[in-house]
């Protein structure tokens, strides 16, 4: 047909549908004549004909059963009539709607009244002989061709599967249906009609099961993939009017089917569905009027119209249910050889499978598989217990076959008929109902032989409605991310219906959907890495249904000091609010303080105090990770987060080791260990502690002296100190408060109560503390090992440069008590990082030496960090480290350049350099000075006197750097014998070898210029923060600073000579 007569076809077919012309008028000439006098051509008047059946078929209101259409009176009069005058080979050629119906009316009319014979009908109908065997076989042939071009999925050459099924449910079949419809949803539960395969699904297994010997209509209900029967069904439950006179005769069926259960309409509760919910069965209740209960103990527990419940374990075989004077047993837990398979996004039930089952066909990606029997799948391995010891799960993704012992296998494969469904990730779960990311994809399989490739796929968003055309694959598959029709621009989280509309319904914004899909999607905000952060707050947020969560500036995060396990994001949405669980997408630690009966949250990487009173707390632990495994005190619980995001760690796993290993850590299935807290037990008397939140900190203590003042003295980074009393006797203070500061005394316990707002004080800062006795004498405010009480306040630097660097260093370089947990590091790190950054951005020493320089007033170790924040400084020569001074304790660093290569070099290449190295020094007597037996004997003596008899005694001791510095050194060291063989008296004590063994490996990657990649492994395999890392490595090298002048001279000059030769 050429433009123009297309142009035409519409025009006059709209003039038609608004009432402007007559039908009569359009086909008001003889079929097969054309002439002038106001009559138009029968070609247009077909194609007129045609586009009216076609658009009737796919358009709102309409029916996967052809024969359901209902045009105009005169449109059916013209069709019946083209029938008869028209030759049906050629109706099939140029009109497929018009000539399928041709075949199809007769049937749905005559069929059964004068004869059975299917060919006489058409025949009587259409004026055409089907007597011989050939014209049959080209009937069915031509019929077959045009119906699945169409859209209708007919198959085979038998008359019931090719006539009959798409003829859809005969009348006189109706009260049949109605009898396995009712009787499905009295024991089945309703169909879930938001999901086309589910509800598909449903309507076949109750005619199949209800009406076994009906082969017309269970191939009618077969030949339905679109599960219309269902979705009207489900209308008529709710109370929806028929749309034609064949529904209106289907639902007084229904009607009928109803009273013979002794039910109304009204008593039609659907059954409660069951969904998993992290590692637990639930039930969701119908929303209903009625007053429905469940039991599964000893007593019924009354249940609200679509609440859901988490059923206790041991889960028994089945629950009890009552729904007004409704009372029926429902299975719930899997029987025995019986499998239950749930989809993984959202927790929605999808089926039992019996014993005798071998596949299950899923319109989903990722699946929760329960039994009660042991079995394995290739991704999980061994399914593992789940909160009934009794049944097995694992979660697996499509494709996979399971294996059982004790019944046949179980393969999991894509739904071979035509389907939609969703995958993406789930930011949270509403019983059965999840709410995707804007970053998912609509997945699509249809046969493209039925109906061609091209398809339409209609979104509903309340009153918004999207389309987007899409072309399926040569195998019928086809992804559409959910970006392609605008879910990635900003907006309010909604519920959303893919639709996939019938074959050939373009241009009509209601036609029939043929698939589809509901679910919930938050648009503009993808999937992220971690917990929900910074979100704008949708439209439809209610607070008051919210819980965990942390609103402001017009911003929604998920509150990470928040004592809610699960944060939860309350939705309005069309008639109830929805409660949607979010996702954990990080690991969250709480301390259960079973003395105060609170818990409170423990920021990642803190130190966590515990003393006496504290023998009996716990944890409480959530990850996201099913695949990682726990550390606590270097015991490994391995997976525990499979079927739970949240456990518990015991005061029974918290007791003391004498491992060294002080941490609560997360093993990734990679091996990277990320530290959640330390904990550290402690008897001391002072009962320190420090809660800091995002606007202010508190510090409380128990000083062990009697006192009536404090003094408080703030050192800022860049600006003058400034000091202020806080009085608690009678005497008058000498300095006023400072604004930001508060300090209360408690009479009867001693308690002070330091409270710093964070905004009104300048930062970075340091903070220290004097105590003014009854005879006003000031003293520093100590914990219980005489350790000042420092506090640092964490903020941006004002200038980035090199005094400002000196300054924090020195802050950085004095001990900190321990009883603080690292709080001045903490807090001054950050800065200390970017400054560091700043001024040593040439990586040269000179342009940081006087950080090198830094000496304590009490001439102790400084103990501020420098390889974790510039490792790059001892890849420098020897020459870089001139002038520097000898209480520093790095001028050692110079002398590398005194120390002579060896002949012949040792080799690099080996596993084992180090101890291939020893071995040679204990028998080489020819070894340049500084390379000999006496050096590394030296070396050892240094490094025991500084560990025993100055402040570098916390390396081996039991505090925190002590619990670093075992962690670092306690990998596997290849020649720790050989070098345990220079330290004389060092028998029965391995750490100052395993601190030399660690500062070489040190020495020999600053040699190769990989010094960064030497901290960054060692922050990988302990999971120890980079800043402690780096502080404890310095004060090992401090400690066995010869060790690292001998070998990073050893290995720097085997390293040149390597770059010489290659």
């Amino acid at each position: 047909m050429t433009a123009s007569s297309t142009t035409c076809e519409k025009y006059r077919l709209q003039l038609y549908r608004e009432g402007s012309v007559s039908y009569e008028k359009i086909a008001g000439c003889k079929i097969g004549r054309a002439g002038g006098g106001g009559q138009i051509h029968a070609a247009e008047r077909l194609s007129a004909v045609e586009a009216l059946f076609h658009s009737s078929w796919t358009g709102s209101g309409s029916t996967p059963f052809i024969v359901d259409i209902q045009p105009p009176r005169q449109a059916l009069y013209d069709a019946i009539r083209a029938a008869k005058e028209i030759p049906l080979q050629t109706l099939f050629r140029h009109y497929p709607t018009l000539a399928v119906w041709t075949v199809l009316y007769p049937l749905s009319h005559n069929y059964g009244v004068s004869t059975k014979d299917v060919y006489l009908h058409i025949s009587a109908f259409v004026g055409e002989n089907f007597d011989d065997v050939a014209a049959r076989d080209q009937l069915k042939h031509h019929f077959r061709t045009a119906a699945r071009s169409l859209g209708l999925p007919v198959s085979g050459n038998h008359p019931t599967a090719l006539f009959f099924a798409p003829l859809g449910p005969a009348m006189s079949q109706h009260d049949d249906l109605a009898r396995a419809f009712v009787g499905g949803a009295l024991y089945l539960g309703s169909p879930a009609i938001e999901d086309t395969s589910a509800a598909r699904n449903w309507q076949r297994r109750v005619v199949k099961e209800r009406c076994p010997n009906l082969t017309r209509l269970r191939e009618a209900i077969f030949f339905d993939t679109s599960a219309h029967c269902a979705r009207r069904f489900e209308a008529w439950r709710q109370g929806a009017e028929a749309l034609s006179e064949a529904e209106a005769h289907l639902f007084a069926a229904y009607d009928r089917a109803t009273r013979l259960h002794g039910r109304t309409r009204r008593d039609l509760v659907g059954l409660p569905r069951l969904f998993w919910f992290g590692d637990r069965l639930g039930l969701q209740v119908e929303a209903s009027r009625q007053l429905q209960s469940i039991q599964f103990g000893a007593f019924p527990t009354q249940v609200l119209g679509g609440q859901r419940i988490r059923v206790p374990a041991p889960w028994p075989d089945r629950v009890t249910w009552r729904a007004g004077i409704v009372q029926q047993e429902i299975p719930f837990a899997p029987a025995a050889d019986e499998v239950l398979i749930f989809d993984a996004d959202s927790g929605s039930f999808l089926s039992r499978i019996p014993p005798e089952d071998s596949d299950f066909e899923a319109a989903a990606e990722h699946f929760v598989v329960l039994s009660r029997s042991a079995f394995t799948s290739p991704s999980f391995g061994d399914a593992i217990p789940t909160a009934d010891p009794m049944v097995m799960a694992a979660w697996i993704s499509r494709g996979e076959t399971l294996t059982f012992p004790e019944r046949g296998s179980l393969t999991i494969s894509a739904p071979r008929e035509a389907a939609v469904w969703i995958d993406g990730s789930v930011l949270g779960r509403d019983g059965s109902r999840a709410l995707y990311a804007c970053d998912g994809t609509l997945l699509i399989t249809i046969d493209p032989e039925i109906g061609g490739r091209a398809r339409i796929v209609r979104a509903r968003t309340g009153d918004e409605t999207r389309f987007i055309s899409i072309e399926v694959g040569a195998d019928g598959d086809a992804r559409l991310p959910f970006s392609q029709m605008g879910f990635d621009q900003p907006g309010s989280p909604s519920e959303v219906t893919f639709e996939l509309l019938a074959p050939g319904a373009a241009g009509d914004p209601d036609a029939r959907a043929e698939l589809s899909t509901t679910s919930w999607i938050w648009p503009g905000v993808s999937a992220p890495e971690r917990d929900l952060t910074d979100v704008a707050i949708p439209a439809n947020l209610d607070p008051a249904r919210s819980a965990g969560l942390r609103i402001l500036d017009g911003l929604v995060s998920v509150d990470p000091r928040s004592d809610v396990e699960v944060p939860i994001l309350g939705l309005s949405g069309p008639g109830r609010v929805h409660e949607f669980h979010l996702v954990a997408r990080s690991e969250k630690l709480w301390h259960c303080r079973i003395l105060q009966g609170d818990r409170v949250f423990v920021p990642r990487g803190a130190t966590v105090t515990l003393g006496y009173d504290n023998r009996h707390d716990t944890f409480l632990l959530r990850s996201p990770d099913r695949e990682s495994s726990l550390l606590v005190f270097g015991h490994e619980r391995r997976r525990p987060f499979l079927q739970r995001q949240t456990i518990e760690i015991s005061a029974a796993e918290l007791e003391s080791t004498d491992c060294g290993d002080d941490r609560i850590a997360i093993r990734r299935a990679n091996g990277r260990i990320e530290l959640l807290a330390r904990l550290r037990r402690t008897d001391d008397p002072a009962e320190i502690a420090v809660e800091e939140s995002e606007d202010e900190i508190t510090l409380s203590i128990v000083p062990q002296q009697k006192y009536d003042a404090l003094r408080v003295r703030v050192e800022p980074l860049s600006s003058k100190p400034f000091e202020g009393e806080y009085a608690f006797g009678r005497n008058p203070t000498a300095l006023p408060p400072i604004a930001g500061i508060t300090a209360t005394s408690d009479y009867h316990t001693g308690k002070l109560t330091v409270r710093f707002v964070r905004d009104t004080l300048p930062a970075p800062a340091r903070v220290l503390f004097s105590l003014r006795s009854l005879s006003e004498d000031l003293s520093p405010l100590l914990d219980a090992n005489d350790a000042p009480i420092v506090l640092g306040l964490a903020g941006a630097p004002a200038s980035l440069d090199l005094s400002t660097l000196v300054r924090l260093a020195s802050f950085l370089a004095d001990p900190e008590p321990e009883s603080l947990s690292g709080q001045l590091g903490t807090a001054l790190a950050p800065a200390y990082r970017s400054i560091f950054a700043v001024v040593g951005a040439s990586r040269t020493v000179g342009s940081i030496k006087p950080v090198l320089n830094i000496v304590r007033p009490d001439g102790q170790p400084p103990r501020n960090d420098l390889i974790g924040v510039a490792p790059w400084i001892f890849e420098a020569p020897a020459t870089a480290f001139s002038g520097l001074k000898e209480d520093s304790g790095l001028s050692a660093l110079a002398r590398m350049g005194d120390i002579e290569p060896p002949e012949p070099l040792p080799p690099l290449e080996g596993d084992t350099p180090l101890a291939d190295w020893l071995i040679r020094v204990g028998s080489d007597t020819s070894l340049p000075a500084g390379l000999g037996v006496d050096a590394l004997q030296h070396a050892f003596r240094a490094l025991r006197f500084r560990v025993g008899d100055t402040d570098l005694h916390a390396l081996v001791g039991d505090g925190p750097i002590a619990g670093a510095t075992k962690l670092i050194c306690g990998a596997h060291i290849e020649g720790l014998d050989q070098i345990r063989s220079f330290d004389n008296n060092g028998g029965g004590d391995p750490l100052p070898a395993r601190i030399a063994a660690q500062v070489e490996r040190f020495a020999r990657a600053c040699a190769a210029h990989r010094a960064t990649d030497y901290i960054d492994d060692i922050v990988f395999r302990t999971g120890l923060p980079r800043e402690e890392v780096g502080r404890a490595l310095t004060m090992m090298l401090r400690a066995g600073i010869e060790f690292f002048v001998y070998f990073r001279a050893l290995w720097a000059h085997v390293i040149q000579q390597h770059l010489i030769t290659t």
